[in-house]
C-alpha cells in the first residue's frame, strides 16, 4: 500500500493548479532557469487594494531540478522546479516555529507570480514579486 503524506498531497496539488494556467502552445525556450536565481522582493499585500507588504526571497543557487535559498527569513526546503512548460514553475517549503508553509509559483516576463499556504493558520496568499 502505497502512503503519501498530507504535506505531500498539498505539495503535489499546489503544483499541479499553478501548472494548469500554463500554456504549452509557446516556446519552451523562453526562458532561463538561472534567472530566478538572485534577490527578489515579494509583495504579499493581504487585499488588491491593500498597501504593499514585502518580504524577501533569494534563491542562491540550482541544481537539476531544485534550488537553495531564503524566503521570509526562513531557508528553502523541499524546493523543486518544472522546466516542462513554457514558464519556469517552482514549489517549496518553508517553516516557522509552529507551522510549515507551502509555495509554489512562475516566473513570467521577469516577475514572480506564486501562491502561499498554510493549513495550521487556514490561509492561502497569492503574491507577486520583483528582481531587487
Amino acid at each position: 500500500m502505497l502512503a503519501i503524506s498530507f504535506r505531500s498531497v498539498i505539495f503535489l496539488l499546489l503544483v499541479g493548479t499553478l501548472t494548469s494556467f500554463s500554456n504549452p502552445g509557446t516556446d519552451q525556450a523562453s526562458f532561463r532557469e538561472d534567472s530566478l536565481e538572485g534577490p527578489w522582493e515579494i509583495d504579499l499585500r493581504p487585499t488588491p487594494d491593500a498597501p504593499p507588504y514585502t518580504q524577501q526571497f533569494e534563491v542562491t543557487s540550482i541544481s537539476g531540478n531544485s534550488f537553495e535559498g531564503t524566503f521570509y527569513g526562513s531557508p528553502l526546503e523541499e524546493t523543486r522546479l518544472n522546466r516542462n512548460w513554457d514558464r519556469l514553475y517552482f514549489a517549496f517549503t518553508t517553516r516557522d516555529s509552529s507551522h510549515a508553509y507551502y509555495h509554489s509559483g512562475y516566473l513570467e516576463d521577469g516577475k514572480l507570480y506564486g501562491v502561499s499556504y498554510c493549513p495550521g493558520r487556514e490561509f492561502v496568499q497569492p503574491w507577486t514579486g520583483v528582481r531587487k
